[in-house]
């Protein structure tokens, strides 16, 4: 038994900006206790193609009030994605829907999603957007645009949504929560110049070359490959929290902090506290929605979409999805998109979402091959297309240390009356002093789903614990 003042569960963005905030205010008696290999959670920087890439999170969302943005925009990091313009959509049936009538059509579609009335509306984000798209295309300035691409628009749009969102329907959420989430101002798509979303980390650890401050020695303080089994607290004053391993090992703290992922705590949360939480935090963490979003990325010899643009998105034929509906390929109904990638020319990724993006990390890696390819052959009719030479992907859902790419709130939420808040909540001993602190995306209210908000509710916890020694 080794005894710490504080223990840290996880070693993502939260949990590492946690023991940052901790140690540059005198509490340095911590540890962290990581599942896996690396730091990092759902930030996985890999070397690929001719520089860096991201599995997971990729672009910094937003500038004003937005906790990567002040990290990293000052020191000259961040840049404007090639995402950020170029959009195309284009057919199954291999046509380029003309630019002026895309951008008719996503400035309809971005209207309706930022119109004030959305906070008031009681019905789902799908019931919402369709009733007031539908409205608009009907008028007048519109009926140039033929009426099975306004179909086709609108199945697109709703796939563009869920990624965005990260739920497998935007018929299972209310548009008013939808309302009530911060979007930070400034810049959507911000890239890290091909260095990877890993720069974050090392912001946070004050090891970055553009930093001269003295680093923190967080990864010093990091045990890896330690699954947590078991949290087994009490709320008599003084009475340590124990933490226990699947590799048989255990360790004492007056605190810990939580910030595994609310998918690991849906799959764990009946066994992995002793005694069990309050009905308040169970209820939360059954709530809160964990979705699926996942990338393809293939590197090819010589890429074939160099002038059609940066982002091409994918508007099926009603007939043709019909009938890949019933067929070996009916996963790639989930490939909402395929982007480019930063400083990256010879890359194309494809966003995989919801239910497909779950049974497509089943598959080989054959099999996604030949399943992308028939979508890149079906939609890119015209081009000669080689295989790619080489392709990695993500896999949140299957993998055990997460079950999920971000949180979102869905009509569960809403009916167990429950919130980001509820379970971010501390549980405390007797005396008021919080025992079991929760951080992570998820139990961050107004930015939950993002790593600014990983990084905001870390910090968040570790003040709770630093004015609590202040005192």
């Amino acid at each position: 038994m080794s005894a710490r003042r504080i223990l840290i569960v996880g070693a993502g963005a939260s949990g590492i900006a946690a023991a940052a905030r901790l140690y540059e205010n005198g509490l340095t008696n911590f540890q962290i206790l990581e599942a896996t290999d690396r730091i990092g959670g759902r930030i996985n920087t890999i070397p690929f193609g001719v520089n860096m890439i991201d599995l997971g999170a990729q672009w910094c969302h937003g500038e004003k009030n937005n906790a990567v943005h002040e990290l990293a925009g000052p020191l000259g990091l961040l840049e404007s994605s090639i995402v950020s313009s170029g959009n195309v959509l284009v057919k199954s049936t291999g046509e380029t829907v003309p630019n002026e009538i895309t951008e008719r059509l996503m400035a309809v579609a971005e209207g309706i999603m930022e119109a004030e009335d959305m906070s008031s509306y009681d019905g789902t984000l799908g019931d919402y957007f369709t009733e007031r798209f539908m409205k608009i295309v009907t008028d007048a300035k519109m009926k140039d645009i033929n009426r099975e691409l306004i179909q086709q628009f609108l199945r697109f749009y709703e796939n563009y949504q869920q990624g965005y969102i990260a739920i497998d329907s935007w018929y299972n959420l209310s548009a008013s929560s939808l309302a009530a989430y911060e979007d930070c101002e400034g810049d959507q798509a911000l890239s890290w110049m091909g260095k990877g979303y890993k720069s974050v980390l090392d912001l946070l650890m004050k090891k970055h070359p553009a930093q001269s401050s003295e680093p923190i020695p967080i990864e010093d303080k990091t045990l890896f490959n330690k699954t947590v089994s078991n949290i087994n607290w009490a709320k008599v004053p003084d009475s340590p929290v124990t933490v226990r391993c699947t590799d048989g090992s255990s360790y004492d703290a007056n605190h810990v902090i939580i910030t595994t992922s609310v998918g690991v705590l849906k799959e764990n949360f009946t066994t992995l506290f002793n005694p069990e939480l309050p009905m308040i935090k169970q209820n939360a963490i059954r709530g809160i929605h964990l979705g699926t979003v996942n990338k393809i990325i293939m590197e090819f010899e010589k890429p074939f979409w160099t002038d059609k643009g940066n982002t091409f998105g994918l508007l099926w034929d009603a007939e043709e999805l019909e009938n890949i509906q019933v067929s070996n390929y009916a996963w790639t109904e989930g490939a909402s998109a395929f982007f480019k990638i930063d400083r990256q020319p010879n890359l194309l990724a494809a966003w995989m979402i919801g239910k497909e993006g779950r049974q497509t990390e089943l598959l080989s890696d054959r099999e996604v091959i030949e399943g992308m390819m028939f979508l890149l052959k079906k939609f890119f009719k015209n081009e000669h297309i080689e295989e790619p030479v080489k392709i990695v992907r993500s896999k949140w859902s299957t993998d055990r240390n997460f079950r999920g790419s971000y949180s979102s709130h869905s009509l569960a939420t809403d009916q167990l009356n429950t919130s980001s808040d509820d379970l971010a909540v501390p549980l405390t001993d007797c005396l008021g002093i919080p025992v079991l602190l929760f951080a992570g995306e998820a139990t961050n209210q107004k930015q939950y789903g993002t790593v600014h908000g990983a990084i905001g509710s870390g910090n968040r916890e570790a003040d709770r614990l630093i004015k609590l020694y202040k005192k």
